[in-house]
């Protein structure tokens, strides 16, 4: 718990100097190229209201993680997520938080060493590959990052060998129509435009999750032979959701307080 504290007590500290200090600085920044999430904001990515509205308790559930299962925390951040990953797959699962960012990475060790996630491995990964070991993962996940890919279909072509077999790629990402945290509209990718890029990877949408008030979480598996038909239905399915997104009320939680966060 004191160990929680202390990192909870640094990142605030970053927080409020981001506050104060930034002013309108911008959220996308270049690195290498890339355009990538400002690192100065990153105190918001840790920042205790962001809890209401990204439920990452109910998000971790959606990945359907067992004891022993490996996944990979693809953009990790400052490690939002990777303490209920790894109370997720036990002491006998692995997982993989990467970020391109040194400065993320840095916090990630940080964020390792003080909570003792002993089952948990950092990894400084490359822009344009996932650097993980080949037939190592059982859930490959996004939260929020994959809009930041460059070349989006060859870099998830790469993560076909990084799968185990029935591996699953998990990609949340903001709706378009919806107005609160996260990017701005137009840098937002509509579920339909994901789903077209990992069919052109071949993947196939097994399942789309909209229990979230503010976002989408599509589950994608190796698409062994990909027929049209298969991909266009899983196409459709997906734009019919985006269009308006009228999606199930059944899938739907209640609405959540609005956090005015990046």
């Amino acid at each position: 718990m004191m160990r929680r504290m202390t990192f909870g007590i640094r990142m605030l500290g970053g927080l409020l100097a981001a506050s104060l200090g930034l002013g309108c600085a911008p959220l996308m920044v270049e690195t290498e190229g890339h355009q990538v999430f400002n690192p100065d904001y990153r105190g918001f990515l840790t920042w205790a209201p962001r809890d209401w509205w990204q439920e990452p308790d109910a998000v971790v559930r959606a990945l359907g993680l067992q004891d022993g299962d490996v996944v990979a925390d693809v953009g990790a951040g400052n490690g939002y997520f990777v303490e209920r990953l790894s109370s997720a797959v036990g002491p006998d699962g692995r997982v993989y938080a990467t970020d391109v960012q040194a400065v993320m990475v840095r916090d990630l060790e940080v964020r390792v060493q003080e909570s003792a996630l002993a089952n948990v491995e950092v990894v400084h990964s490359g822009f344009a590959d996932p650097t993980l070991p080949q037939d190592c993962c059982d859930v490959v996940f996004f939260a929020n990052v994959y809009k930041e890919i460059s070349d989006r279909v060859p870099y998830v072509e790469r993560l076909r060998p990084v799968l185990r077999s029935d591996g699953r790629v998990v990609v949340l990402g903001f709706r378009s129509d919806v107005h609160g945290p996260g990017p701005p509209s137009g840098a937002r990718l509509a579920a339909a435009q994901v789903v077209d890029e990992f069919a052109r990877a071949g993947f196939r949408l097994l399942r789309r999750d909209d229990f979230l008030s503010r976002q989408y979480l599509l589950v994608f598996g190796v698409a062994d032979i990909p027929t049209p038909e298969s991909q266009s239905d899983a196409l459709s399915s997906a734009r019919q959701n985006s269009a308006g997104e009228s999606v199930p009320t059944a899938l739907r939680a209640a609405s959540t307080p609005e956090v005015n966060a990046p």
